[in-house]
């Protein structure tokens, strides 16, 4: 026993060499040989891409990595994948495992626990999912929405395209031009009116209402009682007068009213005129002119 053979010493180097490269293959694939992790199932038609060493996540916690993905030839369609999980953690039952694709490439395991309260045992087969995940929103989910919004986009380009190209925009932009002209002519005017006019303006009123306000002023001073009364006394006076015109008791009134008067003043008129007709024509009748102190 003093002297162990060569022999011995190659076998035993070779049984440590190949424990220590199975330990760290294992160990490479994320997985402990001395831990007592547990180990479940899942069943898929299609592995999506996972493989050994595939990362297990609870809320965003690794909890584990796949152990193995094997395909079971006795049924189609029938791949087992076996997760290795800390044996710490408690598979609720109800609890469903889904594979998600990673931004980056790969395919990671999140497992997502239910509130039961009885377990998974070491073993067991647990129900799966596929989620998404952020590769999975895109391809699913934005990309048909994308796809629906290229024909719209190219369609408004194409109006746009046509619509720029279309000469009567640049004669509309011709006369925005013109209307934005006029409109700062407008402006500077409307300001030059404040600036200059509308002072003046201010002024003048003012001077308007200090006039209108000693008129007011010299109104408020007039006695209207006594204006009325004299006025009332005018109008009396001429109610008077006209009644006297009208009376024939009155000599005005006889005057005006009396047809023997006015046949008489008219009798009188042409007698007037048949006198200055006779005197312009035998003036010698009525005028006698002595040169010599004799008359004829």
């Amino acid at each position: 026993m003093k002297h162990i053979s060569k022999e011995i010493k190659i076998g035993a180097t070779f049984i440590i060499s190949i424990a220590l490269l199975y330990i760290g293959v294992n160990f490479l694939k994320g997985s402990n040989v001395f831990s007592h992790d547990k180990t479940y199932y899942i069943v898929v038609s299609n592995a999506g891409g996972v493989a050994p060493s595939s990362v297990i996540n609870t809320n965003g916690y690794q909890v584990g990595t796949v152990s193995s993905v094997n395909y079971d030839y006795s049924s189609p369609n029938r791949i087992v994948v076996s997760l290795r999980v800390n044996e710490s953690l408690r598979i609720p039952k109800g609890s469903r495992a889904y594979l998600v694709n990673e931004l980056l490439g790969g395919v990671s395991i999140d497992l997502r626990l239910s509130q039961s309260t009885a377990y998974y045992a070491d073993g067991d087969t647990i129900e799966h999912g596929i989620a998404h995940g952020l590769t999975g929103e895109i391809e699913h989910v934005m990309l048909p929405r994308i796809n629906a919004l290229v024909p719209k986009v190219d369609s408004l380009i194409t109006s746009l395209t046509t619509l720029v190209s279309n000469p009567a925009l640049s004669h509309s932009l011709s006369h925005v031009e013109s209307i934005s002209y006029k409109l700062n002519y407008t402006a500077d005017e409307l300001n030059r009116l404040f600036h200059n006019e509308l002072p003046r303006l201010m002024e003048n009123l003012q001077g308007t209402s200090s006039n209108l306000n000693e008129i007011t002023s010299k109104l408020n001073q007039v006695d209207y009682a006594q204006t009325i009364a004299r006025v009332d006394s005018t109008i009396n006076n001429l109610q008077t007068l006209s009644a006297a015109l009208i009376s024939d008791n009155s000599s005005v009134g006889r005057l005006l009213n009396d047809t023997a008067f006015y046949n008489n003043l008219n009798g009188i008129c042409t007698s007037a005129n048949a006198l200055i007709e006779d005197i312009k024509a035998h003036p010698s009748r009525y005028i006698n002119i002595s040169v010599f102190g004799k008359k004829n």
